[in-house]
């Protein structure tokens, strides 16, 4: 009991120390965690003490406006919370994916992706038309599946006996191609199976085969024949001479004849591709010259795959070859080979993982967090539920059973009941998605339903479950207000006091002068062309620079002002009068600009009120928040921990 409690009392003061309070203003504390985190976002060069004391006055500065903001509740205006939604909307994805699994899945899939193997395949579907030796009731779902089940366990029994692969495929595999290749189905590589199949395939030692494994579809027995380097994927362009269904003889003697004609012309140098768009079947090979997408091993028919892939050097065109669809002629353009380094691990498979079956994995596992974090909880009996789901279904009405009404709870999270009521409705939607004499799978829907209700929840409560989702809410929400009540104090009160900035700019004169400089026509232009045009013919432009822009339709932006050399782009040293200056070119959005120079000042020279508003006005809005900050400071009197801001400095 002792033990227990010292824990207790360890657990709560390291609770203490990881959010000692670094600050308070007013009623409000700022710990050591929140500043830290914004010390370290925001100053990517200088982390020292004394660039740390800095930052906690800007910092200071900063939570006293947002208070000032929240006091006034400008994070209940319209555009602020629409803003924050907007936002809330864009992050989610980020925190509602389960990243390492996903991760561990993508180094899967490279690990995989640098070997091809070799498989032999026994698959008995369910389903009365597809069971061999068996008697199946019509229509009943449970025989079919027992018959599956019977059927496979024979064809176990016999491969643990000692029997031929190939001859055990003949006899039990419903494979439509175990006639002919007797369940070899060649090389396969990443992504050619299901994942489930595929982890299987990927897991066997040469030359062993796995135990049935059940899918959707039926069961499945895989062998491992062999195993070698991953071939990578092939870009290659085909003509096809494609059979019509049940093709004559003559036809086929036909095709075969125009194949050999087409192969001894690009043997004397014709052109691959304008043979293609041609002669091939191909849909498409009129517009690709029969191009086709890069693929790998056990995309494709065996037979095309051993001709296609056995070609040696990139030009080379396989001769004439026939499979099921017709007499193929290909050249290889080029090989890509696997790659080998696992830091690209990432950008090679992590879409393609993301947009395969195997996802739902990572899915399944955030589910099962997800449930665990919100507090799931169940409340009801499915047993008891299903008859009272069926009699609304018939009724479409629900009627009150033992005790049961339509809020009774179902399961709960943390601040959330679902009720019956919730999960009729749901029902009465989904069950138009099967057939009416097939019954519904009520605990497959049960259990999509409890992920469906979990993850909506978890979306909507993020904040309580994720730090870093909860931070950036936080922080996005208090720089919108912080631009709100900056614009309300500071920058507009000061670009619209004209006395207080007209008596700053006399109390500051000597601030605002003019260095070398010089008067000058500044060009912007939609484009390069336009911008060399125009100063290429610059005497006709300049003495009407201004119907010049006001008849371009917006492809030439011109305007007169006075400029200091240090924003004269190019060489300065020996600017002059008529000087037409380098073009320079935003390679963001195109557009060119150059200036066309009227007049240079070589003397320092006092700026009026009108040419040094800006400056002015930049100036005088610090003032304007220095006072205001003065204001905030007595009203949410700061006190800093200084002997915990010197642990941090140190």
């Amino acid at each position: 009991m002792k033990r227990s409690a010292i824990f207790i009392l360890l657990i709560l003061s390291g609770g203490c120390l990881s959010a000692q309070t670094l600050f308070t203003y007013g009623k409000h504390k700022v710990d050591k965690e929140e500043f830290l985190r914004a010390f370290y976002k925001n100053n990517t060069g200088d982390k020292s003490g004394q660039a740390m004391r800095d930052y906690l006055d800007l910092f200071i500065a900063f939570k006293l406006k947002v208070q000032a903001a929240k006091d006034r509740k400008m994070d209940t205006l319209p555009g602020q919370k629409n803003d924050l939604v907007n936002f809330r909307l864009q992050i989610e994805p980020n925190y509602l994916t389960n990243d390492s699994v996903v991760h561990a899945l993508v180094k899967e899939a490279f690990e995989r992706s640098r070997k091809d193997i070799r498989i032999a395949h026994i698959f008995i579907p369910f389903g009365e038309s597809y069971v061999k030796n068996a008697s199946v009731t019509e229509g009943n779902n449970m025989i079919d599946t027992l018959a599956a089940w019977q059927n496979v366990q024979k064809a176990w029994a016999a491969l643990k006996n000692g029997a031929d692969f190939g001859l055990t495929a003949e006899k039990y595999s419903l494979d439509p191609s175990v006639n002919n290749n007797k369940g070899d189905i060649g090389f396969i590589t990443l992504f050619s199976l299901p994942y489930p199949l595929e982890s299987i395939a990927y897991s066997l030692q040469t030359g062993a085969y796995s135990m049935p494994f059940k899918s959707q579809a039926g069961y499945h027995i895989i062998k491992k024949i062999a195993e070698k380097p991953a071939f990578g994927k092939m870009r290659a362009a085909q003509i096809l001479l494609a059979y019509t269904p049940a093709a004559s003889n003559e036809e086929r003697q036909k095709q075969k004849k125009l194949a050999d004609s087409l192969y001894r012309a690009l043997e004397q140098g014709s052109n691959f591709e304008s043979l293609a768009k041609q002669f091939s079947s191909e849909r498409n090979a009129s517009t690709t010259g029969g191009l086709m997408p890069d693929f790998g091993v056990g995309r494709y028919d065996p037979v095309f795959e051993n001709d296609v892939l056995s070609l040696k050097n990139d030009g080379a065109i396989s001769k004439p070859f026939e499979t099921a669809y017709g007499i193929h002629l290909v050249k290889r353009i080029k090989h890509l080979p696997v790659s080998s380094d696992s830091s690209q691990a990432e950008a090679l498979f992590k879409e393609a993982v993301l947009q395969d079956s195997r996802a739902a994995i990572a899915g399944e596992q955030l589910t099962e967090q997800m449930l665990r974090r919100i507090g799931y909880q169940k409340k009801y009996k499915n047993e008891l539920l299903w008859p009272i789901t069926d009699s609304f279904l018939v009724r479409n009405n629900f009627i009150s059973s033992k005790g049961t009404g339509e809020q009774t709870v179902l399961f709960s999270f943390a601040k959330e009941h679902t009720t019956v009521k919730d999960w009729l409705t749901y029902i009465k939607k989904e069950k138009d998605k099967y057939s009416g004499s097939t019954p519904l799978p009520y605990p497959a829907i049960m259990k999509t339903f409890v992920s469906l209700r979990a993850k909506e929840y978890y979306r909507s409560h993020l904040e309580d479950y994720n730090a870093g989702f909860r931070n950036q809410l936080t922080e996005f929400s208090e720089g919108n207000q912080l631009f709100e009540i900056m614009e309300q104090e500071v920058w507009s009160k000061a670009s619209k006091d004209k006395k207080g900035l007209q008596q700053y700019y006399e109390t500051h004169k000597e601030k605002y002068t003019w260095g070398p400089s010089v008067n000058a026509i500044f060009f912007t232009t939609d484009n390069r062309q336009t911008a060399e045009d125009v100063s290429n013919d610059i005497k006709n432009y300049i003495k009407k620079w201004r119907t010049l822009a006001e008849s371009s339709a917006s492809t030439i932006i011109a305007d007169s002002a006075r400029f200091e050399l240090g924003q004269i782009p190019g060489a300065r040293e020996d600017i002059r009068p008529g000087q037409i200056t380098k073009l320079i070119t935003d390679g963001a959005n195109g557009t060119t600009n150059f200036m066309y120079v009227l007049n240079v000042y070589h003397e320092p020279a006092q700026r009026s009120f009108e040419e040094a508003k800006g400056l002015v006005i930049n100036d005088y809005q610090a003032v304007v928040e220095e006072k205001w900050i003065k204001t905030l400071k007595k009203k949410y009197p700061v006190k800093v921990n200084e002997k915990l801001l010197h642990t941090l400095a140190e």
